[in-house]
């Protein structure tokens, strides 16, 4: 799951953050056990798939969208 977030603070400042969420409802990993095996894997060096990106200016946040955007749209022409 992508994640976006936005935090608007008191003094008008506003923030960003961006993570990559894996729930893994269709493995069976919501039960205790599961979260007990998915953790236990950290432990164990395995790879962790998970990722988070902060942007604290909205100019810079736009412009990633803008990109991501335009890289949806030279991805879909060439199907």
């Amino acid at each position: 799951m992508f994640v976006v977030e936005q935090s608007e603070w008191d003094d008008g400042e506003v923030n960003f953050n961006i993570s990559v969420q894996d729930s893994r409802y269709d493995h069976n990993y919501t039960t205790i056990l599961g979260r007990i095996k998915s953790a236990a894997k950290l432990l164990f060096g395995k790879p962790v798939y998970y990722s988070d990106v902060y942007i604290n200016e909205p100019e810079k946040f736009r412009k990633f969208v803008d990109d991501l955007n335009r890289l949806c749209l030279e991805n879909s022409n060439n199907l």
